[in-house]
């Protein structure tokens, strides 16, 4: 089966170039040097996959990225929720997308990014930063497996977040939903009570109960309280959910993914610089399997220069679901990290 772009919501263009639907975020630069060399920072969703709660995240970044950038780096900004999670009068579909769909589509959009304006437009970006959020790193990762080395889609580094690339049904959380998953058609049903119960409410009633019982701020809550009145945004997110806990398992990726110890520092297929950056008490990542990912995979504390992956664990509690309160400090650390690396390139 082929797998297609979900249809988008109708979108409008602010003066500031910025574009905010429930479907995608794109913040690209008002005015474009010639010589510039124009960066995409392509952000891929945890689960549930609305790209509105990453609203205060990615407008952070941009800010924090335009006021301390070098003239000659310009930075795009796309991220778009993941299919199945945005009604559309125009997505007939009636069964919810797996990970490997996800996979695919998120696929298909990163090859589809091409300048939009200016000397360059319709060219490809000269390079891209994937980020990830949780699943949204798995994604990552496959996506710079599946481009490969020599795709005209250059990623030249990955910011992995809260990642669950391994054993998530090993995690406190995981281990129990894995439970819940053995009821027959459990994500389908969750669904179907969840619509039914939330047809009751008027959206601000529900919307103010979310934001007491969830204790979320404002945006978030608008943004679950959609989620939750959606065609199939909880079927979805169940659906997928499970294919997580069946599929995020053993360490799939190869030397082309976590860098060659002696690479060819002149090689122009180098591999994408990764930062991993993990929770501490992450109720999504095992201890046990995080540590065991950062022995195997991580480069050596101390070491600046190797193609190993940076990993990192976060010491300052942060949650898993940095989004909802913590979106500005995790979009400092970020803007320091791609500007290194953007300074060591």
């Amino acid at each position: 089966m082929s797998t297609q772009l979900p249809p988008e919501s109708p979108e409008v263009a602010s003066p500031n170039t910025a574009v905010n639907t429930a479907s995608q975020i794109s913040i690209h630069p008002s005015y474009t040097s010639p010589s510039a060399s124009l960066h995409l920072i392509f952000f891929i969703t945890g689960n549930p996959g609305l790209i509105g709660y990453y609203n205060t995240f990615l407008h952070s970044l941009h800010n924090i990225l335009t006021t301390s950038q070098s003239p000659q780096d310009q930075y795009h900004i796309h991220g778009q929720s993941l299919a199945g999670f945005v009604d559309s009068d125009l997505d007939t579909r009636k069964t919810p997308y797996n990970l490997e769909e996800q996979i695919e589509i998120s696929l298909l959009a990163l090859k589809s990014q091409r300048i939009p304006s200016g000397p360059k437009k319709d060219r490809h970006f000269d390079s891209v930063i994937l980020i990830g959020h949780s699943v949204g790193s798995y994604i990552l990762l496959e996506l710079i497996k599946r481009l490969g080395k020599s795709s005209p889609t250059r990623v030249s580094a990955g910011i992995l977040l809260f990642p669950t690339v391994t054993h998530i049904a090993k995690s406190p959380s995981g281990v129990k939903i894995s439970t819940l998953f053995r009821i027959p058609d459990f994500a389908k049903k969750v669904g179907t009570v969840a619509k039914g119960l939330v047809y009751l409410a008027p959206g601000s009633t529900l919307k103010w109960l979310v934001g007491v019982v969830a204790r979320m701020p404002s945006e978030a809550a608008g943004v679950t309280t959609s989620f939750l009145r959606s065609r199939m945004g909880v079927w979805q997110a169940l659906h997928m959910a499970k294919d997580e806990m069946d599929f995020i398992t053993e360490d799939k990726w190869d030397e082309n993914i976590w860098g060659i110890e002696h690479e060819d520092p002149d090689s122009k297929s180098k591999s994408p610089k990764l930062i991993f950056y993990f929770g501490q008490n992450d109720h999504w990542v095992a201890d046990h399997t995080r540590d065991a990912l950062i022995a195997a995979r991580g480069r050596e504390e101390g070491v600046r220069q190797s193609p190993k992956p940076v990993m990192m664990i976060d010491e300052g509690g942060i949650p898993h679901g940095f989004c909802i309160r913590h979106s500005e400090t995790v979009a400092e650390k970020v803007g320091g990290w791609i500007r290194e690396m953007m300074a060591d390139a």
